[in-house]
């Protein structure tokens, strides 16, 4: 099964059958790189530094990342890392999809990743553990490479139930704005709604030109650019649960499936009936 990471990034591949994939990475001059800022539409993203200067950042708040640390989204958060030296970037990365929850009846392991709000809660410190749920997660990639996927599951579902009992870090461990916190959950729950600037700038006692600006910087995004992201991001949960595109675009704040189409092509540089 191929998933988009989101309809502006990069595909990540992931058996169907399997419903989940690991990998290992190394950068050795990270800073060379730019890893881009993206979300991915049907899938929990886990990543363990191993090694790196990094900073992890997440609808507009930034992590401070150290060795050790498990850094984590759920579906629709927009996230990237930035390497702040030439020190190597080391990481495993683990991607579950969705899908993998409920045909394993592992949904109440979903709590950690569902149940805070965007952007917030994304790291398990690892001053925080006793690196159980690290060495799962190695132990996973060696059983993967290995072909055993059987017993990979085993583990993984004992890394989300070790997962669930961390404490999450406190907010001393990344930085914020915020009014622009209040924003993006405002945006995030009123998709289907009238999300003009103008509107915004008005609701939150805002100058426009001033939240513009501001939003640009903590999220590495326009406003409107954002808005339509997620609107997309939205149209592709809509059709999956069944609705046609027709439906889901209006119902995911389009004001016509001409401006869904027009946006759509824009942002992707392909046709929505590909999705």
């Amino acid at each position: 099964m191929i998933i988009n990471a989101s309809p502006f990034e990069d595909i990540i591949n992931i058996d169907s059958s399997l419903g989940f994939d690991i990998v290992h990475k190394y950068d050795k001059n990270p800073s060379t790189r730019v890893y881009k800022l993206h979300n991915h539409d049907n899938i929990y993203e886990i990543v363990l530094l191993l090694g790196g200067d990094c900073e992890f950042e997440v609808e507009g708040n930034t992590y401070k990342l150290k060795p050790g640390d498990i850094a984590f989204t759920r579906p629709f958060e927009f996230h990237h890392i930035v390497c702040r030296t030439d020190k190597p970037y080391e990481r495993i990365i683990m991607y579950l999809t969705t899908d993998f929850f409920k045909q394993r009846s592992l949904e109440k392991y979903l709590d950690i990743f569902e149940h805070r709000e965007l952007g917030t809660g994304n790291i398990v410190s690892s001053d925080l553990t006793r690196g159980d749920e690290r060495e799962c997660i190695q132990r996973i990639l060696r059983y993967f490479s290995e072909g055993a996927y059987d017993v990979a599951y085993g583990i993984i579902t004992e890394f989300l139930y070790l997962l669930n009992k961390t404490n999450r870090v406190s907010d001393d461990f990344f930085t914020k704005n915020e009014r622009m916190r209040d924003i993006i959950v405002y945006i995030n729950s009123n998709l289907s709604e009238d999300l003009r600037l103008d509107n915004i700038a008005q609701k939150f006692f805002i100058n426009k030109h001033y939240l513009c600006k501001s939003f640009k910087k903590h999220t590495g995004y326009t406003v409107n650019r954002y808005i339509n992201y997620k609107r997309i991001l939205l149209v592709q949960e809509l059709q999956r649960n069944g609705q046609t595109l027709l439906q889901a675009s209006m119902n995911a704040g389009f004001n016509s499936y001409a401006h869904f189409y027009k946006t759509y092509v824009k942002q992707t540089g392909k046709s929505p009936k590909t999705m």
